[in-house]
């Protein structure tokens, strides 16, 4: 008999798929990741990334899934569930509470980001920054987040496409909208590495990914790989185990899950050596984070054959990208809220988009205001630095030490048991010394 979460099951598990690439290929993937290789080593800090993704992130991300595939309900009724059959006491509900306020947070922080994309997309499709110098693209872009009435346009502009989506059915509606949109998200990736293979020095984008650099590869190298391979799985914030919910009877957790981490780090390579073959080919030094996303790379697209063509596609995926983690954070607060209360699904998301659109609205006004936009930058580091690893220790210790082998062996049986004992082996002594060690060193390097 198929068993199925209240709000239903995903049609396939390629939606499943689809819906976990949506949320794993992140923002990051654009502006993190590719500096990180290119500046730590190039090949070999990829080589190192991979090998912890696959000790650590991985084990992770599938004792997630299977957590919520044995729960069939939000994070928190999923972890009451666990609790009953293994005997556990109930304090470790907070656990995935902790999980669902973090991935909250960290959806004010991205749709704040998402509005500046979406401002960027209209902006390059409307030439307005054509045949700019590197000195303009940054004055214009300090121009822009002074203008505190510009931001909130593009913030609004994301909720206005967030919130009608979430409202729809996950497992049905979005689900199947979701099994279009990240193939489609591929899809552009394809076109923007032609594109840089055109406009771009694609020898240049792949030497500073693909070169191996020993002498750049040390201690910091490790701790980034490290943290990155945590990060870009989209685990500690409730979001894999609502997914795992939704994940019907039948299929293989655990291929699917490699299945997602295969296609979060292709993207991520492709990402990086599209924006790195445009940007070096402009002789401007690879940076990192927003400078490189809202100075350079609108610079290279100002001055390009078809840079406004090409420059609002690529901020249009990015807006894509975005939007499949923006609804991958606010679904298991949403299946909260309809299992736990009388409110329907229409009302949650309204409740849920107009409280994050105004903390957007006031991080948009502080980041305008004089000042160093104190409030974004602490909401990220509380969030991310702090409260996600965090999170993420108590799920991996829950998933490791108090859930039953026979409770996870009934959500894995197309894994054999070697397979099953290594991942056992590594939620239990490697991933948790690995995300301690991510959060001690957040809280040290915050002081």
């Amino acid at each position: 008999m198929q068993r199925e979460a209240k709000q239903g099951v995903w049609v396939s598990r390629w939606t499943f798929v689809a819906a976990a690439s949506g949320l794993a290929i992140g923002l990051g993937n654009f502006w993190r990741f590719p500096h990180e290789v290119g500046e730590y080593g190039g090949l070999l800090y990829l080589l190192v990334y991979m090998g912890l993704v696959v000790v650590i992130a991985m084990p992770v991300m599938l004792a997630e899934v299977v957590m919520g595939s044995r729960g069939r309900a939000n994070p928190e009724s999923s972890i009451q569930f666990l609790n009953l059959e293994a005997d556990a006491h109930g304090a470790w509900r907070i656990v995935p509470v902790v999980a669902m306020i973090t991935g909250l947070l960290l959806l004010v922080h991205l749709v704040v980001i998402a509005g500046w994309v979406l401002s960027y997309a209209y902006q390059l499709g409307d030439a307005r920054l054509e045949a700019i110098s590197i000195e303009f693209a940054g004055e214009h872009f300090a121009a822009y987040i002074s203008s505190g009435e510009e931001m909130a346009k593009g913030l609004t502009g994301f909720f206005l496409v967030l919130a009608p989506l979430a409202m729809l059915k996950m497992t049905r509606f979005t689900g199947q909208l979701l099994r279009l949109l990240v193939p489609l998200i591929l899809i552009m990736l394809v076109a923007a590495l032609y594109a840089a293979v055109e406009l771009g020095d694609l020898g240049a984008g792949l030497r500073w990914m693909f070169e191996i650099r020993r002498e750049d590869f040390g201690r910091a190298a490790l701790v980034s790989a490290l943290g990155q391979a945590f990060y870009t799985l989209g685990i500690g914030v409730g979001a894999m185990m609502i997914y795992g919910a939704y994940f019907p009877d039948g299929r293989s957790i655990s291929r699917q899950v490699f299945a997602v981490a295969v296609i979060d780090t292709v993207a991520a390579l492709v990402a990086g050596v599209c924006v790195y073959a445009l940007v070096l080919d402009h002789n401007i030094e690879p940076g990192n984070s927003v400078a490189l996303l809202f100075i350079s790379l609108p610079y290279v697209f100002g001055n390009v054959l078809f840079g406004d063509l090409v420059g609002s596609m690529f901020f249009i995926l990015l807006a894509l990208v975005m939007l499949c983690s923006a609804l991958a954070l606010l679904e298991p607060t949403i299946a909260w809220l309809v299992e736990k209360t009388p409110l329907h699904r229409w009302f949650a998301v309204l409740l849920l988009c107009s409280l994050t659109w105004g903390a957007g609205l006031f991080i948009v006004l502080d980041v305008a205001a004089p000042g160093e936009a104190f409030w974004l930058y602490a909401l990220n580091r509380v969030a991310a630095d702090y409260l996600l690893p965090l999170s993420a220790l108590g799920l991996t210790l829950y998933a490791g030490w108090v859930l039953r082998e026979v409770q996870a062996r009934d959500e894995l049986y197309y894994c054999g048991d070697r397979t099953f004992w290594i991942w056992r082996q590594l939620l239990r002594y490697i991933a948790p010394p690995a995300i301690l060690a991510i959060l001690l060193l957040s809280i040290v390097q915050g002081f």
